[in-house]
């Protein structure tokens, strides 16, 4: 894989739309009630707006953080269930779930070592 930005923003739209409506309804409850409060002043009104739209575009990035691991590790292991084991999980700097990939190209790792020992003492 490539370390490219990703040409789809929204590569699991179940997954990231969950992880976005639960993140989002604590902050737009505070900002409801923040509004409640302080009804009549538009100056509250544009920063709680703007405050609002800064964190639901930081939670669509780090819900693909998250979203885009998981996608690429599952094509990743359907690779590997057809027998590549040369396959290496490689994630963007800033990805989550990398301790997974290293866990999983550790395997990889040992697999590729027995079948390969297994091949030499097959000849």
């Amino acid at each position: 894989m490539s370390y490219r930005k990703r040409k789809r923003f929204i590569v699991n739209k179940k997954l990231q739309l969950g992880i976005f409506l639960k993140w989002i309804i604590v902050p737009v409850m505070a900002l409801s009630a923040v509004l409640y409060c302080f009804r009549g002043n538009a100056y509250v009104l544009v920063a709680a707006i703007i405050a609002l739209l800064l964190f639901s575009w930081r939670m669509l990035v780090l819900s693909h953080r998250l979203a885009g691991p998981i996608y690429r590790l599952e094509k990743d292991l359907e690779d590997i269930a057809k027998g590549n084991f040369s396959i290496r999980i490689k994630f963007r700097k800033k990805d989550e779930l990398k301790s997974i990939a290293d866990g999983i190209n550790r395997i990889l790792d040992e697999m590729e070592k027995k079948v390969t020992n297994r091949q030499g003492e097959l000849k």
